[in-house]
């Protein structure tokens, strides 16, 4: 089943933007997110919102990448969700 999918237009930790899935409770609110469009998987919305940002990652809470050698770049969010990340 496709999603829908965004991408914060904010970046965080390492510059980085995040790519969520639509119910995400880390999604941000409407105008610091930019849709990317439905899709079937993941790696598709991400290579979509590198498109736009090209430190763009996806989300460990909704959108974890089973296979990280499959996109360049992409790295952990761990912190991105901490209030005091270094």
């Amino acid at each position: 089943m496709a999603l829908y999918y965004y991408v914060n237009k904010q970046s965080g930790y390492n510059d980085n933007h995040v790519v969520h899935a639509a119910g995400c409770p880390w999604l941000p609110d409407m105008d610091n997110r930019l849709f990317l469009g439905s899709f079937y998987h993941v790696n598709a919305a991400i290579l979509q919102a590198k498109k736009y940002y090209a430190g763009a990652i996806g989300c460990e809470n909704c959108c974890p990448v089973s296979h990280p050698d499959e996109l360049d770049g992409q790295q952990s969010v761990a912190l991105k969700h901490t209030p005091f990340s270094r």
